[in-house]
């Protein structure tokens, strides 16, 4: 027997997974996995959630609730830190959340458009990132959107219209980012614009707008071969005519601004100005060759 019901989806993805039974083989990078996908399935409970199934690095939620599954999803990443063993390894997962109306079994499995697209969203997002749609959204409370960020539409695999995508930050990374205001257009006739110029080895980087992830991982658009470089370390992103970098990673980013101390970011932000050097994972000297170097400037 089936039945149709509105239920949140969830879909959380450990990235990479690949790399760990490279890395220790496979008993090992099984009970990793499985540690991983066990504190997952504690947080759905705990929100009154249901584990409906683990595939393999993944595992699949739904709730009844949707304030408390956005509550509980956010909750994902940070419960993954919080157990030591699992955080000094680096683990990182991606998460897709979608609500909507689904058919569900008598065994809790469900199927329908919302959860294809949660499906899609967890296959869309970056290394970290918990994501879901606009439309789900709608119905919470206005305060919530002080834990949000608008990545624009894109066309997700299997759907023919674009989708509004929404990352959810969490209580704690929504009050640390800038939230940042709507705006009249500047003058179309101001063609000056700001850039942020990264300069690694022999190789120089221009970004304009972001997000721009540093890290060791696979999907990062400046790749760092370290081990106290986490897989998705740090995003610089552009902000009004600023450019900040925020750290998301284990063992944290120093950086040097000019002539100003050393600062360490740890999930932290921090606006980028006139020239320096950012160093992930370890304090180092200036003449190290891990060293990026930055400057902020303004092009025509």
């Amino acid at each position: 027997m089936s039945r149709t019901t509105e239920l949140a989806i969830c879909f959380a993805d450990i990235c990479d997974s690949t790399a760990l039974f490279e890395e220790y083989g496979d008993d090992k990078a099984r009970e990793i996995v499985g540690q991983v996908l066990d504190v997952i399935s504690e947080v759905i409970r705990e929100y009154n959630g249901t584990v409906v199934k683990t595939i393999g690095d993944e595992v699949m939620g739904t709730f009844p609730d949707l304030i408390a599954a956005t509550s509980a999803v956010t909750k994902f990443p940070q419960a993954l830190q919080q157990e030591k063993k699992l955080a000094a390894l680096g683990i990182e997962i991606r998460v897709g959340m979608c609500h909507g109306s689904v058919v569900q079994e008598d065994d809790g499995d469900v199927y329908g458009d919302a959860v294809n697209t949660a499906s899609r969203l967890v296959d869309w997002a970056r290394p970290e990132q918990v994501v879901t749609t606009a439309g789900t959204l709608e119905p919470l409370p206005d305060f919530f959107e002080s834990r949000t960020r608008n990545l624009g539409e894109t066309v997700l695999r299997g759907k023919e219209e674009p989708v509004e995508i929404v990352e959810l930050l969490g209580e704690q990374s929504g009050s640390n980012l800038t939230v940042v205001e709507s705006r009249d257009p500047e003058p179309a006739q101001q063609q000056e614009r700001n850039v942020l110029s990264l300069r690694y080895g022999d190789d120089t980087i221009t970004v304009e707008q972001g997000p721009f992830m540093l890290g060791r991982g696979s999907k990062s658009d400046l790749r760092i071969s370290d081990s106290r470089v986490s897989r998705m370390h740090a995003v610089i992103e552009r902000q009004r005519d600023s450019f900040m970098i925020t750290d998301s990673s284990t063992n944290g980013t120093y950086v040097q601004i000019g002539d100003e101390e050393v600062m360490f970011l740890h999930r932290e932000q921090l606006r980028l100005h006139g020239t320096g050097h950012l160093s992930l994972g370890r304090h180092v000297e200036a003449d190290d060759a891990q060293l990026l170097r930055f400057e902020c400037k303004t092009i025509s």
